[in-house]
């Protein structure tokens, strides 16, 4: 049995405003968000964050190492 539609994925990034599920239009209208616009505010905290974890982390293991 082959399937007629493609994947959502495939489907999406072809024709975004046309949906071919109703219930796949509801849930990409009420949960579809923009990631790169979530993270950008917190990165001035969790970059220096995890670069100061990273250089501990080498420090540690350099003085294990010694």
């Amino acid at each position: 049995m082959t399937h007629k539609y493609p994947p959502p994925d495939q489907a999406l990034a072809e024709h975004p405003k046309d949906y071919s599920d109703p219930e796949l239009k509801e849930y990409t209208d009420e949960f579809a968000q923009d990631i790169l616009d979530e993270v950008t505010p917190i990165m001035p905290i969790v970059l220096p964050l995890m670069a100061a974890l990273q250089m501990f982390m080498l420090a540690f293991i350099a003085v294990v190492m010694a």
